[in-house]
């Protein structure tokens, strides 16, 4: 207590305002006090041979996913149910090339024994399936499947009907589900090529 005392005058002569004194009183007796324990946990810091490791098995994670949508490619190419969804199409050998395109418009598909290819560029004009494009049918015969050596597959087939006669190249690319289809018209007209993913596809009946 005398000691408590001589801290307190102390103080005063220090010039130390009553503030110090009623926090001095409340943690004079630690008895009192609540108990808390913190747990601080700082970020790790990745060495290198861990983010190597991270990068490795995101890389293996691409890879299995591409090899999946490669394999189901493949096989909607073997029973004929497929489309390409168009992201891109150049028109012409050496024409012009419009990107940024909608899937669900731009797209070449078969369906068994029919086929169908549509271009909607919405660019002002109606076109003839109004809009901005064209849309072509018809059958699908003289199919072709392959793979060639460096692991991409090749599926080639004509298509004939009323508005089309065309010859149709199709390359899924190794390891991806990506796909090139080159329309090749037999008799007149520019060769276009569309580029999209190839996807399983089964029209609906109500289509």
């Amino acid at each position: 207590m005398l000691q408590k005392t001589l801290l307190i005058c102390l103080l005063a002569m220090l010039g130390v305002t009553g503030k110090s004194q009623v926090a001095d009183d409340v943690y004079a007796d630690r008895s009192q006090k609540d108990t808390v324990t913190l747990n601080i946990v700082s970020p790790a810091n990745l060495d290198k041979s861990t983010k190597k490791q991270r990068k490795a098995e995101q890389k293996r994670l691409r890879q299995r996913v591409d090899s999946l949508g490669h394999a189901k490619a493949g096989v909607a190419l073997e029973r004929g149910y497929w489309v390409i969804l168009a992201e891109r199409i150049n028109v012409g050998r050496t024409g012009y090339t419009v990107n940024g395109l909608n899937g669900n418009s731009n797209f070449v598909f078969q369906q068994a024994q029919e086929g169908m290819v549509q271009f909607a560029f919405n660019h002002g004009r109606p076109g003839l399936n109004g809009m901005g494009g064209m849309t072509l049918e018809g059958k699908v015969g003289n199919v072709q499947l392959r793979t060639d050596k460096n692991g991409n597959v090749n599926y080639t087939y004509t298509l004939i009907g009323n508005d089309i006669n065309a010859q149709v190249d199709v390359m899924v690319y190794h390891d991806s589900d990506y796909a090139q289809a080159v329309v090749t018209p037999t008799f007149s007209g520019p060769q276009i090529t569309i580029y999209g993913r190839l996807v399983p596809y089964i029209r609906p009946r109500h289509q």
